[in-house]
């Protein structure tokens, strides 16, 4: 999550849509007067927090929620899913292979992040099917994090990772980030395999009926 006082804009930050580029993007050119950190899932602010928590935040602390732009990005969730397990995974096999040295000189993010990786890697047997299963069991929908208690959506401009460049440039003209600076891409996954090979026909179906909004809203199809 992202907050701009000066610019007037949230953005909700859903995991694996490219947040972190337009985190590093908006910082670098001073946009950006709060953001959101890691391990804290029950801030109002935290990172990855969902608009609900964010608008309590804003209230409690006075500030008018309604006159602020707020901006989210969505993506193919089936490939957002691959990309969630392949973060999980990169993650428990960076701290397994860590020094005695590393770990303990590892910031505490970071080490309770492998730890947790690592740990449920392990739990599954470090089966790619299982862990993508209890992935997308145990992770929010996108809709969850945009939408209000009555399921109504509360962005003002919902852009897509597969047009990041056109979108990116539709909201920094709304909110006046200007000249539109350039993305800085970074935290890319990179796949063995295609995705579309991580999916049973179950997984396949429990995506398209968890992911449903985001389906019919932007046309994603699996082979896409």
């Amino acid at each position: 999550m992202l907050i701009s006082h000066k610019h007037k804009f949230i953005t909700i930050d859903i995991p694996k849509t490219g947040t972190r580029t337009l985190r590093e993007t908006l910082r670098s050119v001073g946009s950006v007067d709060f953001y959101g950190k890691a391990g804290d899932s029950n801030h109002f602010f935290y990172q990855h927090g969902n608009i609900i928590g964010c608008e309590k935040g804003f209230k409690d602390r006075g500030w008018d929620f309604d006159d602020y732009f707020k901006f989210s990005v969505v993506r193919n969730p089936w490939r957002r899913y691959v990309s969630l397990l392949l973060y999980k995974i990169n993650k428990a096999k960076q701290y397994r292979n860590y020094t005695e040295e590393e770990r303990e000189n590892c910031s505490p993010i970071k080490k309770k992040q492998g730890k947790h990786c690592l740990k449920h890697w392990n739990a599954f047997g470090r089966d790619e099917n299982k862990f993508l299963k209890a992935i997308i069991k145990n992770n929010p929908s996108q809709q969850n994090f945009i939408c209000d208690q009555n399921g109504e959506v509360q962005i003002d401009l919902i852009g897509q990772l597969e047009s990041i460049h056109r979108d990116f440039a539709i909201f920094c003209e709304e909110v006046g980030v200007l000249p539109i600076p350039d993305l800085k891409h970074s935290n890319k996954n990179s796949y063995e395999k295609p995705y579309t090979e991580y999916y049973t026909q179950e997984l396949i179906d429990t995506v398209a009926g968890k992911e449903s909004w985001a389906i019919e809203k932007f046309s994603y199809n699996f082979s896409e």
